[in-house]
């Protein structure tokens, strides 16, 4: 299986339409591993061009806010910003 990058898709001077946030579920848990491949399998069929984000993907943060952990959350939320703000992905 093949999944695109943002970087690579930038790399090649492209836009993704849609950037997949794959999340740690969709990375981690086997049961949500298969949801993950069905959906790739759908863009793939419905040809929208997309991208995910691979290992520049970090944690949302929500975890540590629903733990009380405000801050951390902040600085999560706030990387994340930062790397979807480089690549300008807008869905």
């Amino acid at each position: 299986m093949q999944v695109p990058t943002a970087a690579e898709i930038f790399a090649k001077g492209e836009t993704p339409e849609i950037l997949f946030w794959v999340g740690c579920a969709g990375s981690f848990d086997q049961r949500a591993q298969k949801i993950t491949r069905a959906f790739t399998q759908i863009l793939d069929v419905t040809q929208i061009k997309y991208a995910i984000l691979g290992k520049e993907e970090m944690c949302t943060g929500d975890p540590a806010r629903r733990a009380g952990n405000e801050f951390m959350f902040q600085m999560m939320a706030y990387q994340n910003i930062q790397v979807l703000n480089n690549y300008g992905i807008k869905k």
